[in-house]
């Protein structure tokens, strides 16, 4: 039992930091899936980008990958938003280049300005919500792109879906082995072959934006596919980060699982990019 009456069941010492102190200041945090400004019929109170700084600044996040939900919604707005933030907050805010097939005629010149702007690391695709499978032929381009460079690509990903299911990131990631697909939320409803997957191929990553809620599935992706396949995500400003971290500081797995996930394999990941 700790100072805060506690009783701590877990032998993880980054598990006991937090319970002691509020936040972790021995390991900062990196969070691959994140968003930023407001959402429509939504109320966000963090979601301004000068408040996701300083929760950031709050809870020892170094930095945060981001798809601004103007990049994600608005085919007008673009990727201007994550532009201006990285120009703002260099090494703090990385981007996804957000890409909706819907609007796919500026795809060529949106392509060539990608290397204009430091702080992109990849793509970042949204299936369900444009209605646009994985697979379909106008992302091809984009893959290519993406290949070249060795960049991320975050997808959501949804079990049984039409648009995103397991099979199509299995599918991709054949083909091109030098992209880094990275399985957003880790496929609901088909985690177990997500989970496989990881294990099986080793240009595919889990994410736990979301999924990190669910009783054991941390500690099962681990097991199954080694703590080096997993990555922490959170959807802030949706969810405040340290809901995400809890669940993985007490999922039972050891301190160098733990910091592998929140911070050891977005760094490897980022410092394979172009390789």
């Amino acid at each position: 039992m700790n100072h805060a009456g506690i009783k701590m069941t877990n032998p993880s010492k980054l598990a006991e930091e937090f319970v002691e102190t509020g936040k972790l200041s021995s390991l900062s945090i990196i969070d691959m899936h994140t968003h930023m400004g407001p959402f429509y019929g939504t109320f966000l109170p963090e979601a301004g980008l000068d408040r996701m700084i300083r929760m950031m600044d709050a809870e020892n996040i170094e930095w945060i990958i981001s798809a601004p939900h103007s990049a994600l919604f608005d085919p007008i707005a673009g990727n201007g938003e994550i532009v201006q933030a990285m120009a703002k907050h260099p090494k703090r805010i990385f981007g996804y280049y957000t890409f909706n097939p819907n609007y796919a005629d500026g795809l060529e010149r949106d392509l060539a300005d990608f290397d204009r702007h430091p702080g992109y690391v990849g793509f970042k695709l949204l299936p369900d919500y444009h209605k646009y499978p994985l697979t379909g032929a106008k992302l091809t381009p984009l893959y290519e792109f993406a290949s070249d460079r060795g960049l991320l690509l975050l997808s959501h990903t949804w079990g049984h879906s039409p648009y995103n299911p397991p099979r199509m990131i299995e599918e991709l990631a054949r083909r091109y082995p030098r992209i880094k697909f990275l399985m957003g939320h880790s496929a609901p409803g088909e985690c177990d072959r997500a989970i496989e997957l990881a294990a099986e191929l080793p240009n595919v990553y889990l994410e736990l934006c979301d999924t990190f809620r669910l009783n054991g599935v941390v500690r099962k992706m681990v097991r199954a596919a080694t703590s080096e396949k997993v990555l922490f995500g959170t959807d802030m400003p949706w969810y405040d980060p340290h809901y995400g971290l809890g669940c993985v500081l007490f999922s039972g797995i050891d301190d160098r699982e733990i910091a592998n996930i929140i911070h050891h394999n977005a760094m490897r990941l980022l410092g394979e990019i172009g390789k």
